[in-house]
Formats: C-alpha cells, structure tokens, sequence
C-alpha cells in the first residue's frame, strides 16, 4: 500500500503525460495538412492572406469535431473560427521577400493590370533570364515563384493538469526571443510551428495598406536582412567516385594485398605461382618466398 501511495501519483501523471502527446501528435498531422492546403490556396489566389487564412480554417474542421452533416460541419466550423483568432494563430509569408519584387515586378502592364507589384508566373520557360540572380534578393524568378509559410498554431491541451505541467516547462525553456511564443505560452498554449513551400500558380503580388505600406511579402522583415549574398556553385571535387559493392554505396571495394609476387627462380616460395623446387627461395623478380608479407619496389600497392 505504501509502495502505490508513492507510485501511483507518479505513473498517473506519465500516463496523463502519454496521452497528451498522443493527443498533440494527432493535431500535428491535421495542423500539417492544414499548413499544406493553406500554402495551396495562395498559390492560387496570388497569395492573398485572407484566402490563406481562410483554407487553414476550413481544413481544421476534422480537429474541432468534423461531423457526419452539414449542420455538424458548420458547428466544426464555426469553432474553428473562434479559437484561430490572431492571439493563438500567425502566418507568416517567408517567401517571396520584399526583395523578390523588388527584383522581378518590374513589368509595367502588369503592375496596372493588378494596381499592385507583381512577380511574373506565366510562361516561365521562355524566359531568357530564368536562372539569373537578383542583385537585390540573391534570388532567381523561379525562387521569387515559391511560396513559402510559416504557420505557428497555439495548440491547447485538452488532458487534464497536463496544461499546467507543459505551460511551466515551456516557460522555463522559453528565450522570450518571440514575443508571439512567449505570448501563447503564457495564455497556456504550445506553440506548433510549420513550415511549408509550394510553386505559385498565380502571380504574386504586393499588397498595401492603407497608408501605402506594404502589408504582403515577408512579414517577418526584409528578407536576408537587406544584404542578400548569392551562394555560388557547389565545390567540385576532382577524387573519382568510390567503387560501390552494395546498392546505395554502403559497402565500398577496397584494395587487398595481393601477396608475395610470382617468381620462376629456383625457390618454393617464390609467390603464389612460384615453380622453384627450394625452400624459401628468391623468385625472379625479386620477391620473398614463404608467402610472407610483399614489400620491395615491385610490390606497389603494398607497403614497402
């Protein structure tokens, strides 16, 4: 009895710890799906934020309880809505940067066509300065056309004394680096971050404010801190491949000693080949018999 008093409390708590992952593990797959389909829709609405917002929410219902009709779904829905309020959701756009339109929304009829900058996206293939890098963000058009997100979801424990635990544990780890994390560790959330990267379909472009600000295009700052560097071509080794002996190059063929050189002199040891009838004889190149170890300037692949 003695034994459980000390025990019990301990293994209730791992339990209840086990079970809340599991339960985190489950809203990260959802999260990630969502992260996905959020990043889907921009690119095919000129990523617009309102529609990223917008598609995150919707592929969240299945989290907040999905259902069987429409009215279940619509309650799904509607919770959704509540909690992926701007204190407990951010997304931010990483890419393309405010440099990426510097470089490439350049295109007048364009510009006027959508009153706002725009990356060009239509046929790319025919462009002769694909691949060239931008002197502004470092980047090429085809880099400028990726969409990428940064989601960071407050995530709410659902187990029992669980939310307290982990609110305690991440505010010892937290820096206070990010006002947003720190934010939501504080209103006991976990902050899930996720990050996800898709072709534009549509071309991007530059939203404003109403002060003329730019709203749209890496919300965390100027990308590569206003000083883009281009990384240049990879380093080219002049060593030749290695022989591989199994699929995927886990076993590599390695040079052995092929022995003591063969000899036609008047020794028995003279090599593996060695005809000469004495023992422990010379053969004619000049190599022990015996089958001893090669060595001697005739032997250049082993140690002499």
């Amino acid at each position: 009895m003695v034994e459980f008093v000390v025990v019990g409390p301990l293994i209730t708590v791992l339990g209840l710890a086990i079970l809340q992952y599991c339960l985190m593990f489950f809203a990260k797959s959802q999260i990630n799906h969502a992260s996905f389909m959020a990043a889907r829709a921009g690119s095919v609405a000129h990523a617009d934020t309102a529609a990223i917002r917008a598609a995150y929410q919707r592929a969240l219902v299945p989290l907040y309880g999905g259902g069987r009709n429409t009215a279940e779904l619509a309650t799904a829905y509607a919770r959704a809505m509540a909690d992926l309020t701007p204190a407990n959701l951010r997304i931010q756009i990483l890419n393309p940067t405010r440099e990426s339109f510097d470089d490439y929304a350049t295109d007048a009829e364009l510009n006027k066509k959508y009153q706002a900058r725009a990356i060009p996206n239509s046929g790319l293939g025919l462009r002769p300065d694909l691949k060239s890098v931008g002197a502004t963000s470092g980047q090429t058009l085809q880099d400028a056309n990726l969409l990428k997100l940064r989601v960071t979801h407050g995530y709410e424990p659902k187990v029992w004394l669980m939310g307290l635990l982990y609110k305690k544990y991440q505010q010892w780890l937290d820096t206070g680096a990010d006002s947003f994390h720190t934010q939501l560790i504080a209103s006991g959330r976990i902050p899930m971050v996720f990050h996800v990267t898709v072709e534009m379909q549509t071309e991007a472009l530059e939203r404003q404010s109403g002060d003329g600000a730019p709203v749209f295009a890496s919300n965390p700052g100027r990308g590569n801190g206003g000083q883009p560097v281009n990384p240049g071509d990879p380093a080219v080794s002049d060593k030749p491949p290695p022989r591989c002996v199994t699929v995927g190059c886990t076993v590599t063929w390695t040079p052995s000693d092929p022995g003591a050189s063969s000899g036609n002199g008047s020794g028995a040891g003279g090599g593996a080949d060695g005809e000469g009838a004495g023992a422990g004889g010379i053969g004619d190149d000049g190599a022990q018999g015996g089958g001893g170890p090669c060595s001697g300037a005739n032997c250049p692949v082993c140690n002499g």
